[in-house]
């Protein structure tokens, strides 16, 4: 089984540019194209199998130091 693995400044450079047209073909919004636009490196998002996901890292964690 083969897969790829993209990112979705990737994907811009394949459509011009368009993230309405990226968004389209991930099935998600705009701003969510947005979101990850500066992320080259796949640090937060990666596209496998034009399948969009996404790291939540850090989402609901408590500190108890931090207060």
């Amino acid at each position: 089984m083969t897969f790829s693995v993209k990112t979705i400044p990737d994907m811009l450079v394949e459509a011009y540019g368009n993230q309405t047209e990226v968004a389209r073909r991930l099935s998600c919004h705009r701003n969510t194209v947005r979101r990850y636009l500066y992320d080259k490196e796949a640090r937060h998002h990666a596209i496998v199998n034009g399948v969009l996901m996404i790291h939540q890292g850090g989402r609901g964690v408590y500190d108890r130091n931090q207060h």
